[in-house]
Formats: C-alpha cells, structure tokens, sequence
C-alpha cells in the first residue's frame, strides 16, 4: 500500500525519520543499586541509572510517565519482577521497550556443566541465588511476553549463561534494510561483560565503563556508525563492545545477542 511506502519515500528524499514514524509508545524499567544489603556496594550505579533515565526522556522521546526508575532500597527483589511484569504488559504492537539494570550480576556454576545468570536485587543473596535474584532467562521469557515490537535490555553487569540465539543482524546493504528493521520484531540484549569479569568503575569517570560509553555513544551519537541520524540496537552494541574493552584495559568486553530470532533492530533517533 502507499501507506507503507510513504515512510520508504520520505527517509529516500532526506526528510528523515524520526520516532514517531516507527513507534507510538516509547516505556522504559530503570534500575540502579549501590548499596546492597548482603553483598559489596558499588559506586556509581546509582548515578548511572539516573543519568541514562534523564537521557531518555530528555533526548529519546520516552514520556517521563512511562519510565519507572529503581534506585537502592525500591530495587528488591518483587519491585524488579513487579516493574518488569508492568512495563512488558504496558507496551503495546508498536510500541518499544528498553530496560536497564546498573547493578551486580553472578553466575552460578550447574553440577553438570554450563551455568545461570543473574541479577542481584538489593536484597539478592549469593548463597542462595535462585530464591532471592532474578534468573537471567526470565528476561527471555519477559520479553516473549510482551506485545513490544522492539526490546532492548541494556545490563551493566557481568554474569554468564544467557541463553541467546545469536542471530546476525541485517546488512545496512540489504534491501528495504529500513523497511525491515523498523517492522520486523527485535529482542535485543547488551550485556557489560561475561561470566568471569567484573564491572569497572572509576572515579575520574563517575561511571562505569560500561555506562559512560553508553551515554557517550547515545548523547553524543557516536555510536551513528553510518551518520544516518539514528544508532541501531546493532551499531550501539559494536560500539560498546570496542570503547569498554580499551578502556577497562581488556578486563571487560561487552556482548551484543538476539534472544530471538527475530531481525528488526531497537532505534534510537539523534535529534
């Protein structure tokens, strides 16, 4: 239909795209926890919990009253499941979700091999995982859950076992490249690091490295590989994945995975 052509034509002529033409509902989950109750505080999760939610809203086009932000003591157990189980039911077919978590992960080691990621709450235990955290598979199943077009679950956290599917994204070469990765669903995960390396925060920073490179990459549109005015979910994981591993001295590589197969891409547009 010409209807479906229209977007096509206006981004060939140079009237680019902007939000509106892809989403109609832009929700976000926010969480950030420095001061655990059972296990060692960090220092900046909190600030870069906040600095990304203000990033949202202030240069994203997510309304403030679809961003919910947990911070410390809000970030337990039940509020984290509680917040995830809201936003992936709040979103509808067009809408997109992004979830953020600035926090600790652990992995647990399974009796016959392989293992289990998670995230730690601010009431989370290490000794007893599975009761008190959240298992990093249920963010696969949340986000086969919602109606969501496109999800992306940005963690700065370093765990393993995260069952993902590995698809390769599309090539920007690929015809109606724009038509397809603005329809076609996406789940789309960017973790800050594996299984064996932890998360590098640094006061001359005030941020992760994980995080400071995320805001660098989105504020500042360096993640634009292209320079076509918007960072794919694809771009922003190629991004994160070279500047965190030179600046946290190779102690941390970011990882960029599908959790389905599905091949839109998550978009954030640089105004």
């Amino acid at each position: 239909s010409m209807y479906k052509l229209l977007p096509i034509l206006l981004f060939a002529y140079g009237l680019a795209l902007t939000t509106d033409d892809i989403y109609d509902n832009s929700y976000a989950l926010i969480i950030g926890i420095d001061k655990y109750e059972n296990v060692s505080n960090l220092d900046y999760a909190v600030k870069d919990a906040n600095s990304i939610a203000s990033l949202l809203q202030d240069n994203f086009n997510f309304p403030s009253k679809n961003v919910t932000v947990l911070l410390n003591e809000e970030a337990t157990f039940t509020n984290i499941r509680n917040g995830l189980s809201k936003v992936s039911s709040s979103a509808k077919a067009n809408d997109r979700v992004l979830i953020y978590f600035a926090g600790h992960g652990e992995t647990m080691d399974l009796p016959d091999g392989g293992e289990m990621g998670y995230l730690l709450p601010i009431d989370g235990k290490r000794d007893n995982l599975f009761a008190t955290s959240i298992l990093m598979d249920d963010l696969k199943k949340i986000s086969s859950m919602t109606k969501a077009k496109h999800m992306l679950f940005l963690i700065d956290a370093c765990y393993g076992g995260l069952a993902t599917t590995g698809a390769r994204g599309l090539s920007s070469t690929t015809p109606n490249y724009i038509d397809k990765i603005t329809n076609d669903k996406s789940r789309q995960i960017i973790t800050a690091g594996g299984s064996d390396e932890k998360v590098i925060e640094k006061p001359e920073w005030g941020h992760s490295a994980y995080t400071m490179n995320l805001l660098r990459a989105l504020k500042d549109g360096l993640a634009d590989a292209n320079g076509d005015g918007y960072i794919t979910a694809g771009e922003l994981g190629l991004y994160l994945n070279e500047k965190v591993t030179i600046d946290s001295e190779n102690q941390q590589t970011p990882q960029s995975r599908r959790l389905t197969s599905h091949e839109g891409e998550f978009i954030f547009f640089i105004h």
